[in-house]
């Protein structure tokens, strides 16, 4: 999206990060008309819960020593905990 100088000024301003606007843009909801978009406490806090059960498996998979998954186009073969060294052969 192309943002105006007015927007760029007021999001200065208003301290609102470039990260903080793609985040209403991604996870906002739109008004009705189609000209704004909003992303409120609910919404927030939902996502936050989100990430954090993102990071808990995260962790899951770091203390595996990783994870991976076998793969050919869009068909899943297998998955597996990368304790060893992975050999492509």
């Amino acid at each position: 999206m192309n943002a105006t100088h007015h927007f760029q000024a007021r999001s200065q301003q208003r301290c609102i990060s470039n990260a903080m606007v793609d985040l209403v843009l991604d996870h906002g909801a739109s008004n009705g008309r189609g000209d704004m978009t909003l992303l409120g406490k609910k919404e927030i806090d939902r996502e936050i819960q989100r990430r954090k059960q993102e990071i808990r498996e995260l962790e899951k998979m770091r203390a595996s020593g990783g994870t991976g998954i076998a793969h050919q186009g869009e068909t899943l073969i297998t998955a597996f905990h990368r304790h060893k060294k992975f050999k492509r052969g």
